[in-house]
């Protein structure tokens, strides 16, 4: 079966608060030597406020009554997914190979955890939004936006970083696949694949710590999310 979601890589930088930094401008480096022949997409503040105007006038309202600027760089790489597919990683993550025999006969996927980081958070498994992939029009994915954009979130929340996981982050992808994600099609993958190292496992790596057990955990992966977690 052929590749349905289409090759392009996504990476989102706005440069509001500050210029992408040169250690995220190389991990970016590693998506594009990895696909030599994909198209690859650098979205600036600009880009996609055009993107959002042209394609979703819509939406434009709620995306800019966004409590916080994650929830925008959450939410856009929902419509831009949507609109177009592709890949969608963050500047945090690093591409180890190519990514071809993992998107094989699938039309969307997200990323799972590792389950130190769901048991964290009080439920079973995970999924993160740090690396997507999906074809344009996804039944799934047009859910998400759904979800981000026309249904209005009332509960109180206590903490800045919950509110973010729950309304358009992690928090919020991992209901909608419990739900949603079987009769869609939606394929989780495996952390060892996608998110193999945990956020303790990047201060080790750091600090040079229990580095043979990291390299352990990098025999199947295709790619690393080192959770900098520069959002926080």
């Amino acid at each position: 079966m052929k590749q349905s979601i289409p090759k392009i890589i996504h990476q989102i930088w706005s440069g509001v608060e500050e210029p992408l930094p040169e250690h995220f401008r190389m991990l970016g480096e590693t998506w594009k030597a990895n696909h030599p022949t994909w198209e690859y997409v650098l979205w600036d503040n600009n880009k996609m406020n055009d993107f959002i105007q042209k394609i979703y006038p819509q939406y434009w309202n709620t995306y800019n009554s966004f409590k916080y600027n994650i929830q925008r760089w959450d939410s856009i790489r929902y419509l831009i997914l949507n609109e177009i597919g592709g890949i969608y990683a963050d500047f945090d993550t690093e591409c180890l190979k190519p990514m071809n025999n993992l998107l094989k006969d699938k039309t969307c996927c997200f990323s799972l955890e590792p389950k130190e980081h769901a048991i964290a958070l009080g439920v079973s498994t995970l999924i993160n939004n740090a690396i997507m992939m999906s074809e344009a029009n996804h039944s799934f994915m047009k859910k998400v936006v759904i979800k981000v954009f026309q249904e209005k979130n009332t509960m109180p929340y206590t903490h800045r970083n919950l509110e973010i996981l729950d309304t358009t982050g992690p928090l919020m992808l991992t209901k909608l696949y419990e739900t949603f994600g079987k009769e869609h099609n939606v394929h989780a993958i495996p952390a060892e694949y996608i998110s193999p190292f945990t956020r303790q496992d990047t201060i080790d790596l750091f600090n040079n710590i229990n580095i043979t057990n990291l390299e352990g955990k990098l025999k199947k992966a295709f790619a690393v999310h080192y959770f900098f977690n520069t959002w926080t």
